[in-house]
């Protein structure tokens, strides 16, 4: 499995109707990797994560996750959306354990688990809370308890930290760097923010303009690890980064704004 790429589009494309949303893209992501998802608003980023997690099937082509064809969801996938899934009606640790609970897990064994996951996400003493009871910042701490602690190969993050101020959103990239560099798990990550990217990625992919979205770019990201993501903006290395990748980025947004004033 280590030798396969744990996800590979082959050539696919999306269309909704006659509207050609995402047309004969192709890339391979390497088990291990963190690949952020970059584009203009529209272009199709949630969708191409959709396929890949088994919600949206492609129009054209095909998907393989560790060299096998998907077909359905992706059972070795992990989504954390925009908005949090957390079911109003549990705790947060009813919340956190849910996911091994679907996994035959015994109550005892999830339950010990979860409450190793509420301290390791700095929520000891909130287990008995209910979501709504909790800050947007604590419940972005619990949602990434609920994806990371079934421990799975694949994790799909879209736009998870858009919502939250800037000081939260830090301490969440902080979390899932950490997460990411601790365990074997692959993460694609969609992010309208290229400095978001550029800190977090091991690569970042570039889609065009929609509709026929394509992919016009992929960019290697050799900033060395582990990263303090304080500093790392006024790195010089980061800013060389962020001005090749832009300077591409920028011809798709601009576009997208002819496209709509058009």
């Amino acid at each position: 499995m280590c030798d396969l790429p744990a996800v590979a589009a082959r050539n696919i494309s999306r269309a909704f109707g006659s509207v050609v949303a995402i047309e004969n893209i192709s890339f391979e992501v390497a088990a291990r990797r963190f690949v952020s998802i970059v584009g203009p608003s529209g272009c199709g980023k949630s969708t191409l994560l959709n396929m890949i997690a088994g919600l949206t099937s492609p129009s054209e082509g095909q998907i393989e996750v560790f060299g096998e064809p998907l077909v359905g969801i992706n059972r070795r996938a992990a989504y954390m959306f925009q908005r949090d899934a957390l079911l109003p009606w549990k705790t947060v640790l009813g919340n956190i354990q849910f996911g091994l609970c679907l996994r035959g897990y015994s109550q005892k064994k999830s339950l010990e688990k979860a409450q190793a996951w509420l301290q390791r996400i700095g929520l000891k003493g909130f287990g008995n809370y209910y979501p709504y009871q909790l800050s947007g910042g604590m419940r972005k701490r619990v949602a990434i308890a609920q994806c990371w602690i079934v421990e799975p190969d694949l994790v799909l993050m879209d736009e998870p930290f858009s919502a939250l101020d800037v000081h939260t959103r830090f301490r969440m990239e902080e979390e899932i760097l950490n997460l990411a560099s601790r365990s074997n798990t692959t993460v694609i990550f969609v992010t309208h923010d290229l400095e978001e990217a550029i800190a977090l990625s091991d690569e970042v992919f570039v889609l065009s303009a929609s509709p026929r979205t394509r992919l016009v770019g992929r960019y290697p990201i050799a900033l060395p690890k582990p990263r303090n993501l304080i500093d790392i903006k006024s790195d010089r290395e980061f800013q060389n980064l962020y001005q090749t990748i832009w300077r591409d980025l920028r011809k798709e947004v601009l576009k997208d704004g002819d496209r709509v004033h058009s």
